[in-house]
């Protein structure tokens, strides 16, 4: 005689109705996931540029005057900002910069890891000195999602 267990497994029908479920879940968190992850990214970047803006208003304090910069890179504030200078009017480092915020041309990175441009003196904008440029979440220049401290 055979015996049977009264083990009762799940139907097919239950596993892809939990599978449809969970999917669900799942593509309506990833958007919002993706979304605040990029607003995050956008405030790294911000407290970036402002953090370099109050370094150089130190600079500017000890010097009279910010670095020159030709908006093609950041490598010019590294060397000013981080040091070492032999000026004697130099009373930094202002700002000390971690080996991941650089990259291989010594240029400050942006929370995309590219390139924060730096330009002084600079016409674009008459209500700053100097223009801080960070190309944003889509990593091309001159578009309407750019950051910068104007």
């Amino acid at each position: 005689m055979v015996k049977y267990n009264n083990i009762r497994g799940l139907t097919l029908m239950e596993i892809l109705v939990s599978l449809f479920i969970l999917s669900s879940i799942a593509a309506i968190s990833l958007p919002v996931l993706n979304r605040a992850r990029n607003k995050a990214l956008i405030s790294k970047t911000k407290a970036i540029i402002n953090t370099v803006e109050a370094a150089l208003s130190l600079y500017e304090t000890d010097f009279g005057d910010y670095p020159e910069g030709d908006g093609s890179g950041s490598k010019v504030l590294v060397e000013k900002l981080q040091g070492p200078c032999n000026d004697e009017r130099w009373h930094g480092p202002y700002i000390r910069f971690k080996k991941e915020e650089i990259d291989e041309d010594g240029n400050i990175l942006d929370s995309w890891k590219m390139p924060i441009l730096y330009k002084y003196p600079q016409t674009d904008y008459d209500n700053i000195p100097f223009l801080l440029l960070s190309a944003g979440p889509d990593r091309k220049y001159g578009t309407k999602d750019d950051i910068g401290n104007w």
